[in-house]
């Protein structure tokens, strides 16, 4: 698929109900699509952007009113002011999202850390999302020690220290075998967008308890789409969206062949028509 134009950078002013748990009063996102639409709100990975979603603004907002939030902390929204960004953190971040765009329901699509903040989400606000798809899904951890969070941030603030031009670099560990050199680029050009903060709260939510698959499968009986790559080596398919597949009462999981972690971005007519079909 040819990599379209983005839209225009928007903004939002963060609500003041909420304002004194953020650095700032601001979010920003990329939106595409008639006004009207139903609406299908992205949420991106971590290190990723709104502009990871490039094929899904383009192609499905003849259909949708898509929305691409950048996370707090990431590109030009303003960060959490928490030390430790847990599920709490993130799912009201996304209440606060919302409110500010005066949306109530609407369908839900995450990536990796953008999945995890979708099922924060609607364990906090169960009943606000009509279909959730997740691709490269994440589950929520359980029985991780206090020694091995502290280990993995460790490991996270040595790749931190190398800057944020360097995640790019990484490329190779998100894609599967058959992933073009326009699709390497296109990602590294997304991942050194990346900023430091905003990843590392991303981060601390890969290491946070409190949505299970247990938990989440408690709260959300909607429709769920799970879509992964065979090759994912992050969020690898047998720990992550097959238990998310067995314990959701109401989901199935679709599996690209040759694609790894990020399947919106490698092989985006694929996604794309399993997503029109799945909303429909």
């Amino acid at each position: 698929m040819e990599a379209a134009s983005l839209p225009e950078l928007q903004f939002l002013q963060i609500p003041a109900r909420s304002r004194s748990k953020y650095s700032g009063d601001r979010f920003s996102y990329l939106e595409a699509g008639p006004e009207n639409a139903p609406v299908l709100l992205l949420l991106h990975g971590n290190g990723p952007n709104a502009s990871y979603w490039r094929y899904q603004l383009s192609d499905l907002s003849d259909t949708f009113k898509v929305i691409a939030w950048n996370a707090p902390g990431v590109f030009l929204s303003d960060s959490l002011r928490t030390e430790w960004a847990g599920p709490k953190d993130f799912a009201d971040a996304l209440d606060d999202f919302l409110f500010a765009l005066g949306l109530d329901r609407v369908h839900l699509m995450g990536n990796s850390f953008g999945s995890r903040v979708a099922q924060c989400f609607l364990i906090e606000h169960p009943g606000r999302a009509i279909r959730l798809v997740m691709t490269g899904a994440g589950a929520g951890p359980t029985g991780l020690s206090q020694t091995e969070r502290e280990s993995r941030l460790d490991e996270l603030d040595r790749k931190l220290s190398s800057g944020s031009f360097a995640f790019g670099t990484d490329v190779d560990v998100y894609l599967g075998s058959e992933a073009d050199n326009h699709t390497k680029d296109l990602l590294r050009a997304v991942l050194r967008a990346a900023n430091p903060q905003g990843f590392r709260h991303g981060a601390q939510l890969m290491f946070s308890s409190g949505y299970s698959p247990e938990l989440v499968a408690e709260k959300v009986t909607i429709p769920v789409l799970l879509i992964s790559g065979r090759e994912d080596r992050i969020n690898l398919i047998e720990n992550n969206a097959q238990v998310l597949a067995r314990a959701l009462p109401n989901a199935r999981l679709e599996i690209l062949q040759g694609v790894g972690h990020v399947p919106d971005i490698e092989a985006p007519d694929r996604v794309n028509q399993f997503v029109r079909d799945f909303l429909s």
